[in-house]
């Protein structure tokens, strides 16, 4: 009879094997009590974050620690200034980037994205142009948040989307800034709504992080609904 951890592993591996974007025939799976390690190696930088992202959707899963290496094959392996003038080039002319805002250095096929942008969806953006270019081994990415300059200021912007919201209550949430984080306490009815909470919080100017403190605590049924 499999333990759980043998369960869970086989159910990893059975979902990078089931990502046709993912070689995953030298990539080695190990479980313990939710956690996943990945190891081995992948012959792209698109594949090594694929891996990660496919062994988080499995059920059971709580953690995943990445320790795979990206082996380039001869075929796919550049100069780093060709890399570092294809990055250039991208970032300069994306339209979800003010220009100029970031900047990209390749040493050893390993790029690190610096800059200051205001949103954190701008970091994610230009994080996942960097993952396109061809003869990426790793991205360190160091690009800032612009901080708010008034943490009220942008603690009232969060509420009042928040209220614009047609799919969630937001009387029971209440947020807070320091810097660049804003925490979530209260209430809310269901996880699609700490969901929806947790975007609207994330996409206001200068919030870097979200601390998610909310309860979920289901509404009750309706009379009407039990007949």
């Amino acid at each position: 009879m499999k333990t759980a951890n043998a369960t869970l592993q086989d159910l990893v591996t059975a979902e990078l094997r089931w990502d046709p974007s993912i070689d995953a025939a030298n990539i080695g799976v190990t479980a313990h009590d939710g956690a996943i390690t990945l190891s081995g190696h992948v012959a792209n930088y698109w594949q090594f974050v694929a891996a990660e992202q496919a062994a988080k959707r499995v059920r059971g899963v709580v953690a995943v620690a990445s320790e795979l290496d990206v082996h380039l094959p001869a075929s796919s392996r550049r100069d780093d200034t060709d890399i570092a003038e294809e990055l250039s080039h991208t970032l300069a002319h994306s339209i979800s980037l003010p220009v100029g805002s970031v900047k990209a250095t390749v040493r050893k096929g390993s790029v690190t994205l610096e800059g200051t942008v205001t949103w954190s969806s701008q970091r994610e953006a230009a994080e996942r142009m960097a993952r396109h270019a061809a003869g990426i081994t790793q991205i360190s990415n160091r690009i800032t948040i612009k901080a708010a300059t008034s943490a009220h200021d942008v603690e009232k912007d969060i509420r009042a989307a928040l209220h614009r919201r047609a799919n969630l209550d937001a009387n029971g949430v209440h947020v807070s800034v320091q810097g660049n984080v804003a925490t979530l306490t209260g209430t809310v009815s269901s996880l699609a709504e700490d969901r929806a909470v947790w975007w609207a919080a994330s996409a206001a100017p200068g919030i870097e992080r979200v601390v998610d403190q909310l309860t979920v605590l289901p509404a009750p049924a309706l009379a009407g609904s039990l007949r």
